[in-house]
């Protein structure tokens, strides 16, 4: 299977919480193939970076984690933000921002997705307001908290 995370969900593999060990279970499979947007890793960062703040984690958990991340990052296929994702996003924010709620960074992941995307390719999000609008893209959605629930 291929499957196309976006950073609610990929951040799962670094903080145990609801979802981890579906997350976990994907990544683990040697016969998944496993994408993200280049995005990932600045918002990855941001997400990190603010727990530490938080004092949610320390200073060497945050070390930890960043170094986890950057290592676990190589088995990923990474999509990059250029002209073909950008003008997808715009498109996506025409369609979805007014009534749906989409946000920026959410329409840059999936548009990556969507441009990728064919019947077996699922997108990974724990985000329930970005899975609701994948699903109106007729996308296949995942969302590791749902699935860790069955």
């Amino acid at each position: 299977m291929k499957y196309f995370f976006d950073t609610s969900a990929l951040v799962k593999l670094f903080q145990v919480e609801n979802g981890s060990e579906t997350v976990e279970e994907i990544v683990n499979d040697p016969d998944n193939d496993l994408w993200v947007l280049d995005l990932v890793r600045i918002e990855f960062l941001s997400s990190i970076y603010r727990r530490y703040r938080n004092k949610d984690i320390s200073e060497k958990d945050l070390e930890v984690v960043i170094d986890s991340f950057n290592e676990q990052l190589i088995d990923f296929n990474q999509e990059l933000l250029g002209t073909a994702v950008l003008y997808e996003a715009e498109q996506l924010m025409n369609e979805y921002a007014k009534e749906c709620g989409l946000r920026s960074l959410d329409a840059l992941h999936l548009a990556a997705c969507r441009i990728l995307q064919s019947k077996d390719w699922y997108f990974v999000c724990a985000d329930n307001r970005l899975c609701n609008i994948a699903k109106l893209c007729k996308i296949n959605v995942l969302n590791p908290v749902e699935a860790g629930r069955k």
